[in-house]
């Protein structure tokens, strides 16, 4: 087996951001984002001859964020996510073009925001993951450890769900 040589500190420093957007968009808090990477980044130094180079670094460390973001949700099962960045919604809306006008939109986002929270931790990660962080089914599947067949079913559930809740509050649209 190939070693891949550790990464240098401007490498690391060029990852840290996506893998932080990554972490704050699955976590929705600053300081549990912070603590996700740094997590994730210790865990990967600590263990990086046993990455086998057989995708990129920036994938082997969305996986590891990903693992430690599920043990912090088994962690604080009772603890409620707090809501997703504003940021975090404007993405999606760019991407959906325009609601109309400001006053609608602003209660729409506000209304798509509590709908994201609202599902389960699986179809929220996965949400964020391929919405959000625009990673394809199979880079999400590769980052979950699932098949992508999972990640189809998961992406269309969240799908499904968050439809349903924005016709049911907004049935004109």
């Amino acid at each position: 087996m190939r070693r891949t040589p550790r990464p240098t500190d401007k490498q690391i420093a060029s990852w840290y951001p996506r893998l932080f957007r990554t972490a704050l968009r699955i976590s929705g808090s600053v300081e549990d984002a912070s603590d996700l990477t740094q997590e994730a980044f210790c865990k990967a130094l600590n263990k990086w001859d046993q990455f086998n180079g057989k995708s990129l670094p920036t994938s082997w460390l969305h996986r590891i964020l990903v693992n430690c973001a599920r043990d912090l949700a088994r962690r604080n099962k009772v603890r409620r996510a707090e809501p997703l960045e504003p940021w975090a919604l404007t993405a999606i809306s760019a991407r959906q073009g325009r609601f109309g006008d400001r006053l609608i939109a602003k209660e729409k986002l506000e209304h798509l925001r509590g709908e994201i929270e609202r599902l389960p931790t699986s179809l929220r990660q996965v949400f964020v993951i391929v919405v959000l962080d625009g990673y394809t089914y199979r880079e999400a599947a590769d980052l979950l450890d699932v098949p992508a067949g999972t990640i189809g079913w998961q992406m269309n559930e969240a799908r499904k769900r968050l439809y349903c809740a924005m016709r049911q509050r907004f049935p004109e649209d």
